[in-house]
């Protein structure tokens, strides 16, 4: 959604951070590598989900750091969906 760089039609900020937003089934899945030095926020906006097998419920955030795989689980009921934002930070 934005980045630096506008990288793949994102929208371009003057900040070193990235910001992904993903909609997830139940069971659906995504992973993403965290680069050695930087640290990410997750924020759930809608439904469940597993982060490295840790449970977030809607309005629920975490901070990560001394990460390298961040393994995101839809964790919903069957028929909703998961909405996340992902903000890789320095």
């Amino acid at each position: 959604m934005a980045s630096p760089d506008g990288a793949e039609g994102s929208v371009t900020i003057h900040q070193d951070a990235r910001l992904y937003a993903s909609l997830l089934d139940t069971d659906q899945s995504v992973t993403y590598q965290l680069a050695s030095g930087r640290h990410a926020w997750v924020q759930l906006v809608r439904g469940t989900i597993t982060l490295n097998g840790q449970l977030l419920e809607v309005s629920d955030g975490a901070a990560i750091e001394d990460e390298v795989t961040l393994e995101i689980m839809g964790n919903s009921p069957v028929g909703q969906r998961a909405e996340i934002l992902l903000f890789d930070l320095l």
